[in-house]
């Protein structure tokens, strides 16, 4: 293109602009054609199928609507209403008939077409449907009016919108496939204007570089060659002005000379000139290589001298660091944080090293993420920490692999380059040991650094260390002065109280000292009493054995006479002496009778009666006494019959002659006294609650239609030689001896008798027999005769039926004081007693089923009285706590209802005194008083607590609350405890014959159990595997059902005081498992279930006065406390001097096996662990040698608290461990279980 070149710049700038010029008319015509194409096609769409589409919407909106107004017609009972709304349909209708027809004017396809004709169809079809059940409702003709508009509107409703939203999804379907078209065809025009557009973009790009570059190169390329000589020669004057002021950090840069083919250059003005520049570029490479070799020089001098003004920096900054109090983590933790921002490193940790465990362990750390599985402790020689410790040099690893440590940031992390890790050492002993990592290479000068660092940080944290060992000192001292003060002042408080306590006791003893001198000299009065009555009842006993058979003999030969004389076998008898010889014979048997009852009351009133039990055929004993009665049932024309129900078993237990001489009697007396009607005995069987023996019983129940008895004689007729009718005209004869023999026999074999009668009604007579047979009670001492009855039900005021319990007398017996009380006997109540009512404690016995009301508020007391003899309850009354607590303690009531505000003791103190008590602490109380404390009351072992004024409704639940705790023999008792050797050393210590453990190892457990069982307490377990003890108990507090019964909270884990606090919401007291945790936990269990603690075993016995009385179990015994530590031992020795206790003090262990050869009689061991001679492991185990003190309780104490110290006591031989600083509550309560294990 030589013809090109030689044309001038303006010509050739013309020509490329023409040329460009061309091809943008091109392009603009081809574009305003497609334009005009696209636009006719839009117009089609629109005017088409948008239209048909809005048409169709509206249709649809309009049909909604019409039906919505539809459906409010038939749901409006307003005829006003329902012309607004026929109105509006109406409206409605002609908005969608106007629809219909807009979209019919468009142009539609033939499918469109048809479509359109579908819905004009099923609306008219819809509106003939829904103005016939218009019509319908109108005129109210069919009550179903919904059903017609479901089975006949709602289908042809749905056929049109089916229909129409068909139509709308057709114009939805050919509007997408325009604007598919439409999309088509925009983009082939757009391809094409883009083509054509870069077509020409590039045509006159390349038109213009080929103009501009024809013109430029040449210029360009010599201004460009004569701007970098420029430039080069400014930037090197730059560098040498920089160099002459010190700055030696800058580099010199070598200029190339120019590599340009002169040869090839033209001979105009840009050829020249570019020649020219080619010269200037070799003078200036040879003026650079010779002051790049001058600046280098002096580079590496001042590099030397930064090196070691770096290095002293540093360790003048690092010693400053160290000076001053501080501890060894903050001093490791300045160190560790100064070493990695002075070289630059990305994370780093610091080992201080443990002497003792000879490890490493984690003091401070430097962006230091760990991880899972990596310690915090090293041994020496474990990892290159430990590696580098054990060598006692400096370890540096370079190229770390990707898993060994990461260092990150809020932005990224990644793997360090190198590892460097350098033990502390200070007189060549390890101290620390510190590990940096880096993104760098650790230099030579930075290694030298750490090393000459090494020994300065170890000094720095030795001095540390000493001084933070004696300020921890110097406050354990502090401490332990501060401990003492308090100590000494509590001592003092404790010693004045103590002082008044002692004389309020005195005053106290010398009182009761009074009263038992009193008591003493009645007592011996009553035993003369009772001595003459054992005496008298003894002759008279003798008296009517001995009179008895004195009289068979004669009576025995007036028989046999009277028998001979009867038979007249030689005939010489008239009738009237044989009838006089009948008459003698009948009287013989009847003396003869009469001497036998006489010989039976004598046996059981001497004790002489022996009961044999044998298990009885029910059949057979029913053919017995059918057989016996059955004659004389058809000689006087009445009816009889033995009822046996279904409940009764096969065969029952019993002394059959015994029982049969009962009901012998008893049918005999019914039989007497009946004229006319029916004698029916039935038996049957009672549980627990339905009877008076409080036990399983068969009744043998005699019923007949006789004569009846007046209900103030019903006592009289179990009296001996008594009958309801005393009189001289009697009708009826016999001794009364029959029924007083009956009772006694009855009470013999553990039974009873009661009486149901009434005048002219008739009489029922029920003999009740344990259901066990000879259950104990065959033993039971006789008690005399009875002379008036005990009502078992209130005397009524009516002429009902009355049924009567009936009791013996009550003897007079000795006093309390030095003699033993049995079982139904009664100490002599002194008169300082006062019966503030007319209650019922003459006719009680101990242990009577009564209740005893302790209520200073007369009216209220009387009222209670009341109700109680209406459910059946002898009732006794104290109107003071004293009377209450002596009246308890005598009588043995079935429950008490008790007032807190009280003369004299309050009621608190009288639930104190009731649940101290032995033989009282079983006795249910409900408390019914003034005050809002019922927490308080329910923790102390209350069944109820209601506050005054109490409502009839709450009255009736204090004695469902009372009879279902006396009725109930078995108790039920719910452990919640996941520790499965936990739960089974608990059920061993609570296991009792009347009491059901239940376990349950989870809360979902429990929740089972309580709602398949009713249970009576519950013991639990805070921690569970499931969930939170708390959760069970809010579970448990939700309940209506659940929320009385009492909770014990039995945990191994300490409680905060908040959670006591939430606790004690909940729960009615708080054991903590461990130290006392046996004797505590039985102790509050016996106490919640109301169980008699005189029937328990005799152990469970001592660890319950164990668990109330807590410091007789430490008072007089010997401990030998072993400490190298006085101050440990002067303060434990104040503690446990103060308990009564005697201290034998050892200083070690070595001591500690001189003191003990010299006090073999020690009860328990204190041993310290860590002493100097001798230390505790080793004392323990010479200890264990010697025989005679095998079972020495030794328990451990150590400053240690280690994993595995406990183990290691143990095994040395260690009873128990307990860790310091010490816990006195603690290592007291486990002296006491040690103490009373080894006792």
């Amino acid at each position: 293109m030589g013809w090109y070149a030689n044309l001038r710049i303006r010509d050739r700038l013309l020509s490329g602009y023409a040329v460009v010029v061309i091809l943008s008319c091109i392009i603009g015509y081809y574009g305003i054609s497609g334009m005009k194409d696209l636009k006719a096609f839009l117009d089609d769409t629109h005017d088409n199928l948008i239209h048909s589409i809005v048409a169709a919407t509206d249709a649809d909106h309009h049909s909604q609507q019409h039906k919505r107004e539809f459906l409010r017609y038939l749901l409006s009972p307003d005829k006003k209403d329902r012309q607004e709304i026929f109105a509006r349909l109406k409206r409605e209708d002609v908005q969608m008939k106007d629809a219909l027809s807009a979209l019919e004017k468009m142009p539609l396809l033939p499918k469109e077409r048809e479509m359109l004709s579908n819905i004009r169809t099923a609306w008219s079809a819809y509106l003939e449907a829904a103005g016939r059940v218009m019509a319908v409702s109108d005129e109210k003709k069919d009550a179903n009016v919904a059903e017609m508009e479901r089975l006949q509107v709602t289908p042809l409703f749905k056929e049109f919108e089916d229909i129409n939203r068909q139509m709308r999804s057709f114009n939805v379907e050919e509007s997408d496939e325009h604007y598919a078209n439409g999309g088509r065809t925009y983009k082939q025009l757009s391809f094409w204007m883009i083509a054509l557009s870069i077509v020409v973009t590039i045509a006159s790009f390349a038109i213009a570089v080929l103009i501009t570059r024809s013109v430029t190169a040449p210029l360009s390329k010599g201004l460009e060659m004569v701007q970098a000589l420029a430039k080069g020669g400014e930037e090197k004057a730059r560098l040498t002005e920089a160099i002459a002021n010190g700055d030696l950090s800058l580099n010199m840069t070598l200029s190339e000379p120019l590599k340009i083919d002169a040869a090839g250059l033209s001979d105009d003005e840009s050829g020249r000139l570019l020649k020219s520049v080619v010269g200037m570029s070799e003078v200036q490479f040879s003026l650079d290589r010779a002051f790049a070799r001058m600046t280098e020089s002096l580079r590496r001098s001042r590099d030397e001298e930064q090196g070691r003004d770096w290095l002293k920096t540093g360790l003048n900054e690092l010693n400053s660091l160290m000076r001053g109090e501080q501890k060894t983590s903050e001093v490791a933790e300045k160190v560790l944080t100064f070493l990695s921002g002075y070289l630059k490193a990305g994370a780093g940790a610091f080992y201080m090293y443990d002497d003792k465990g000879q490890t490493l362990v984690l003091t401070a750390t430097y962006a230091f993420t760990r991880r899972k599985n990596l310690s915090d402790r090293f041994r020496l020689g474990e990892g290159l920490i430990g590696q580098a410790a054990l060598e006692k040099k400096m370890i540096c690893l370079s190229n770390v692999p990707p898993d060994y440590l990461r260092i990150g940031s809020a932005l990224g992390e990644a793997v360090p380059q190198n590892i460097v890790a350098l033990p502390l050492l200070h007189n060549d002993q390890l101290v620390a040991a510190m590990e940096l990592g880096a993104f760098k290479a650790f230099d030579d000068k930075e290694l030298d650094f750490l090393n000459q660092a090494m020994e300065g940080i170890a000094i720095g944290l030795g001095v540390a260390y000493s001084r933070q060992r004696i300020d921890e000192l110097l406050e354990q001292t502090q401490q332990q002065t501060e401990e003492l003060r308090v100590q000494q002042e509590e001592l003092q408080q404790t010693n004045e109280e103590l002082e008044e306590r002692a004389e309020m006791l005195e005053q106290q003893r010398k009182q009761i000292q009074a009263k038992n001198r009193e008591i003493e000299t009645a007592s011996a009065e009553l035993r003369l009493k009772a001595d003459d009555i054992e005496k008298v009842s003894a002759y008279k006993s003798e008296f009517l054995a001995n009179m008895s058979h004195e009289l068979r003999t004669p009576l025995n030969s007036m028989m046999i006479l009277s028998n001979l004389l009867m038979e007249n076998k030689e005939g010489n008898l008239t009738d009237k002496q044989k009838e006089f010889a009948s008459t003698i014979n009948s009287a013989g048997k009847d003396l003869l009778g009469l001497i036998n009852d006489i010989l039976d009351l004598s046996k059981v009133e001497a004790g002489r009666l022996e009961l044999i039990y044998e298990d009885i055929p029910v059949s057979e004993f029913r053919g017995t006494i059918e057989d016996i009665f059955m004659q004389q049932a058809e000689q006087k024309g009445l009816e009889f019959s033995v009822v046996v129900q279904d409940s009764v078993p096969e065969k029952i237990r019993l002394d059959e002659q015994r029982t049969r001489q009962i009901l012998k009697n008893l049918l005999s007396n019914a039989f007497k006294f009946t004229e006319k009607g029916s004698v029916v005995l039935k038996i049957s069987t009672y549980s627990a609650t339905e009877n008076p023996l409080g036990v399983p019983a068969v009744a043998f129940r005699v019923k007949d239609t006789g004569i009846g008895i007046e209900k103030n004689k019903h006592g009289l007729v179990f009296q001996a030689f008594q009958q309801a009718d005393g009189t001289t005209s009697r009708k009826f004869g016999g001794t009364g001896l029959g029924l007083s023999i009956s009772l006694q026999l009855a009470r013999r074999m553990g039974g009873d008798i009661t009486l149901e009668s009434e005048r002219g009604k008739g009489s029922v007579f029920t003999l009740y027999l344990p259901l066990a047979g000879d259950i104990g009670n065959a033993n039971i001492p006789f008690t005399g005769l009875p002379i008036f009855p005990s009502p078992l039900r209130g005397e009524g005021e009516g002429g009902g039926v009355q049924q009567r319990r009936l009791h013996p007398p009550l003897p007079p017996l000795p006093s309390r004081e030095g003699n033993t009380i049995g079982k139904n006997e009664l100490p002599v109540v002194t008169t300082e007693m006062s019966r503030p009512l007319q209650d019922d404690r003459d006719r009680l016995r101990r242990g009577d089923k009564s209740i005893l009301i302790i209520e200073d508020d007369l009216n209220f007391a009387k009222t209670l009285m009341v109700m109680v003899r209406e459910k059946g309850f002898g009732c006794i009354v104290a109107a003071d706590g004293t009377s209450g607590i002596h009246l308890a303690d005598i009588y043995q009531p079935s429950a008490v209802i008790l007032d807190v505000m009280l003369p004299g003791i309050d009621g608190w103190g009288v639930m104190r005194s009731l649940k101290d008590n032995p033989a009282t602490r079983h006795i249910p109380v409900h408390f019914i008083t003034c005050l809002d404390e019922r927490q308080k009351g329910m923790s102390m072992g209350a069944v109820g607590f209601f506050t005054k004024p109490v409502t009839p409704g709450q009255l009736e639940e204090v004695f469902g609350n009372i009879e279902k705790s006396v009725a109930k023999t078995m108790r039920r008792l719910l452990i919640v405890e996941d520790n499965k050797a936990e739960a089974e050393g608990m059920t061993g210590l609570l296991q009792d014959r009347n009491l059901e453990i239940s376990v349950a190892a989870t809360g979902r457990e429990a929740i089972d159990v309580l709602s398949r069982n009713p249970i009576d307490c519950i013991v639990l377990d805070i921690g569970l595997p499931d969930m939170s003890g708390f959760d069970l108990l809010e579970h448990i507090h939700n309940s209506e059902d659940l929320r009385s019964i009492p909770v014990i909270i039995h945990t191994g884990r300490d409680l905060s005081h908040e959670e006591e606090l939430k606790l004690q919401h909940y729960a009615k007291s708080i054991i903590i498992k461990g130290a006392k945790g046996p004797e505590r936990l039985l102790n509050e269990v016996t106490l919640f279930l109301h169980m008699v603690e005189n029937e328990l075993p005799r152990e469970k016995q001592q660890m319950i006065r164990a668990s109330i009385d807590k410091e007789a179990m430490l008072e007089g015994k010997k401990v030998l406390l072993v400490d190298d530590d006085m101050r440990n031992v002067f303060s434990l020795s104040s503690i446990l001097t103060d308990k009564n206790m005697i201290i034998v003090e050892a200083e070690n262990g070595k001591d500690a096996l001189t003191k003990i050869s010299e006090h073999p009689d020690v009860n328990v061991v204190l041993m310290d662990i860590m002493m100097p001679e001798m230390d505790g492991y080793e004392a323990i185990r010479n200890i264990r040698i010697d025989p005679r003190f095998k079972d020495l309780p030794v328990i451990a104490m150590t400053a240690k608290a280690m994993a595995g110290d406990q183990e290691k006591c143990i095994q040395a031989g260690a009873n128990d461990y307990i860790s310091k600083p010490l816990d006195m509550e603690k290592l007291l309560s486990l002296l006491r279980v040690w103490l009373y294990r080894q006792a």
